[in-house]
This record gives C-alpha cells, sequence and structure tokens, in this order.
C-alpha cells in the first residue's frame, strides 16, 4: 500500500493534513510529523512511524525544506526498499500524489507531480495584469 508521511518543521504538516481532509476526506494514509512544535523528539517519531511499516509498504515522505533538519533525518530512510523522500512540499503536489489511483509508477508519478505542483505557484497580480491588458485589447 502506497502511504504518505509528511514532516514539517511546526505545524505545516497539520496543515495540509487538515486541507487534505476538506478537500478530499482522504487522510487514512497520511501520517504527519509535525517536527519542533512540541516537547516530542522529530527523530524519534521518525522512528516509530518506519519501525511499524510492513515490507509491503510504499512510503512518500514530504518534506518543506531540502536542506532543512527534518529532511536531514529523514534521508537515511531512503535507503528502505520503496521510500522516496521528496522536499518543498506544497498541498497541489500532495493532492496529485494522494488522488492517482494508483496505475502509475511511483517514481514517474513524483517526476510527474513535482513540475505540475510548480506550475500551481503563480504571481497573481501579474495574471490578473495580463488578464486585463488581453480584455482591453480585445475591446
Amino acid at each position: 500500500m502506497r502511504k504518505f508521511l509528511i514532516a514539517t518543521h511546526g505545524t505545516l504538516a497539520s496543515g495540509i493534513q487538515n486541507a487534505l481532509r476538506i478537500i478530499t476526506g482522504e487522510i487514512d494514509r497520511v501520517t504527519v510529523i509535525d517536527a519542533f512544535a512540541g516537547p516530542e523528539n522529530p527523530a524519534d517519531q521518525i522512528q516509530i512511524y518506519f519501525d511499524q511499516l510492513n515490507d509491503q509498504d510504499e512510503v512518500i515522505i514530504l518534506t518543506d525544506l531540502p536542506g532543512g533538519s527534518v529532511n536531514q533525518m529523514l534521508i537515511r530512510y531512503v535507503k528502505r526498499p520503496q521510500t522516496h523522500l521528496v522536499s518543498g512540499v506544497n498541498l497541489s503536489l500532495v493532492l496529485a500524489l494522494i488522488l492517482d489511483p494508483g496505475e502509475m509508477d511511483t517514481c514517474s508519478l513524483i517526476r510527474q507531480a513535482i513540475p505540475e505542483a510548480r506550475q500551481q505557484m503563480l504571481y497573481i497580480n501579474e495574471k490578473v495584469e495580463q488578464m486585463s491588458a488581453e480584455l482591453n485589447a480585445f475591446f
């Protein structure tokens, strides 16, 4: 089964999980670690998560910052078979990964989802100006 671990600094991971619950209702396969948001040691939380996995479980780990401490704690787990680590998480990326029906292999899915998620990052002011200019040119 494909599972997801979202691990971020602070409560970003829980915020993403909450948004997933609102948008898709699907959070059964999602575990979050809100690193440094409370007294829990994130390294211990990560170890507990991996200890409870089955050998057949595939895991996509999503972190916030590639050079951040949370990502650094998780790098050693990519040695585990069927474990994928992706940094720079945003909601568009998580939705693309979670809503996949499972027909695509995971590496291809991740490679496709990352540029699609990047395309969702827009400077809306420019889009508004562009649309306004296009409308003015039309009329």
